[in-house]
């Protein structure tokens, strides 16, 4: 009997970890459940918050500050017309056919090539020009948000209360105003086909 008291005596009295047959890893499959918050640093698992079945944000369980927001249906159809890589090849791609389209006009202007492509050469470059400037704008500005981390949201928003205040103080730069927002519509429209046709089709067709 003393013997069996003083081995269950020691085993209540040990210390040592218990160990587990099975790889803590393969628990969840080689993937963290936990990520840290960006606020309060600490190691948490996100809260979703949901209205009516409908995801909006994830939040930290500690602090509250959200972790991640979710697009809505229309903020979803919309980036999938956005570009989802970053590149000046486009703008690269505007800048060479506005130039070629200004050596026509110089060319027809100076005898070169007949009188009758003055008129294709004009409205060319009359048309790429502005495209262009649209492009270096949409890339600059969505460059700088994602060197920096931020949302280039804020960027554009920040961006189109300048132009609304100074079309307000500077009433005769509204109409240049109105035709440069007109022209990074295009420009978006354009950005999307092109994204669109690139895009692999999802039915197969």
């Amino acid at each position: 009997m003393a013997l069996k008291l003083s081995k269950s005596n020691s085993s209540k009295l040990s210390t040592r970890p218990l160990t587990s047959t099975y790889p803590k890893q393969a628990m969840f499959g080689n993937h963290h459940a936990t990520v840290n918050c960006n606020v309060c640093h600490r190691t948490m698992v996100p809260r979703v918050v949901s209205y009516y079945g409908q995801p909006l944000r994830s939040i930290c369980p500690f602090c509250g500050t959200t972790f991640m927001k979710f697009p809505s249906g229309f903020q979803r159809f919309v980036q999938g017309f956005q570009q989802r890589a970053l590149s000046f090849d486009v703008f690269n791609r505007l800048v060479i056919c506005a130039l070629g389209f200004g050596l026509l006009w110089f060319a027809s202007l100076n005898g070169i090539l007949p009188n009758f492509l003055v008129p294709i050469a004009i409205l060319g470059t009359s048309i790429l020009t502005p495209l262009v400037l649209a492009e270096l704008l949409y890339q600059c500005v969505e460059q700088l948000a994602n060197k920096l981390s931020h949302e280039s949201n804020y960027y554009w928003a920040a961006l189109v209360l300048i132009g609304i205040i100074t079309a307000n103080t500077r009433h005769d730069l509204t109409i240049f105003i109105v035709l440069f927002s007109f022209v990074m519509v295009i420009r978006a429209v354009i950005a999307g086909v092109a994204q669109a046709r690139s895009a692999p089709c999802k039915w197969g067709l």
